[in-house]
């Protein structure tokens, strides 16, 4: 009893100040919210209420920038969820190089998301870039990946996979790893190998570890920010603008804080939706 009342007299301040930053943060977002600030503008602020709340809603572009976050963050994490896990399973095997391969796919993760959408956006050059280039071994036209509506919003999610299918890799390999052998070696014992091994024994066992890393993962990608301002900033034509881009270019190219910090808003409640049936169906499953 007393150590136990030893931690938590350790851990109270912390908790705390966490608390107190948090309500701080809220208020302060409340209070830009309800007030019509514009950069442009000097104070006093006028009170609005929840005219702003209205004014962007009516908006088309709100809405464009929702589909497109859900577009981007289902999209991406779908592909990295599969290809991870197909990874994952090839190289628990043991073979020449096993250590080596292990730590070279493990790179793209440890590139920032600017260096990474500076790479790629190298990759994407439509005069001198690698794909154009691979394509045009075949016979084909260039094509201006990041500047083309059709595919512009793919271009993304193809960078997004390249540096975070590795953390899918890691989290399921661990997950292999830890494994214990008896449920393995009785299955093959009776006769299960190859994929039925994997369908039946492994996967089922890997259910809790793989709908966790994808949780984790869906909630850094409606996170992310760096990678798409630094690719298209939200073209063409708004075709790669997500919500936290939106919210950016309101408040910091447009100078209407209010509107931006409603958008910010709206945007958590559509992560905490989203997000807490993700959990529920991810509890569920495990």
């Amino acid at each position: 009893m007393k150590v136990k009342l030893t931690q938590q007299a350790f851990t109270l301040p912390l908790l705390i100040l966490l608390l107190a930053v948090s309500l701080y943060t809220l208020g302060y977002a409340i209070y830009l919210a309800i007030f019509d600030i514009d950069l442009m503008s000097p104070p006093p602020f006028d009170f609005v209420g929840l005219a702003n709340f209205i004014d962007v809603i009516q908006q088309p572009r709100l809405w464009y920038s929702l589909w497109h976050t859900l577009v981007y963050v289902a999209g991406s994490t779908a592909v990295e969820l599969v290809l991870g896990c197909a990874i994952a399973l090839f190289i628990s095997r043991d073979f020449f190089g096993r250590r080596l391969v292990r730590a070279l796919l493990l790179l793209p993760m440890i590139v920032t998301p600017i260096v990474g959408g500076l790479i790629w956006r190298i990759f994407y050059d439509p005069n001198a870039g690698l794909f154009n280039w691979l394509i045009g071994l075949v016979g084909l036209a260039p094509v201006d990946w990041l500047g083309s509506p059709q595919t512009a919003m793919a271009s993304l999610i193809l960078a997004d996979v390249w540096q975070w299918t590795p953390f899918i890799i890691l989290l399921v390999s661990a997950g292999l790893d830890a494994l214990p052998t008896e449920p393995l070696e009785a299955a093959e014992l009776d006769g299960a190998r190859g994929w039925r091994l994997l369908a039946f024994i492994k996967l089922p066992m890997m259910k809790s570890i793989i709908m966790i890393a994808l949780f984790l993962r869906m909630i850094d990608a409606f996170k992310s920010f760096d990678l798409i301002y630094v690719m298209t900033r939200g073209g063409p034509a708004l075709a790669t603008e997500t919500t936290n881009m939106f919210a950016y270019l309101t408040g910091f190219q447009d100078f209407r804080i209010s509107e931006a910090v409603v958008i910010a808003i709206l945007n958590t409640l559509m992560v905490i939706v989203v997000l807490s049936f993700a959990s529920k169906r991810i509890m569920k499953e495990a």
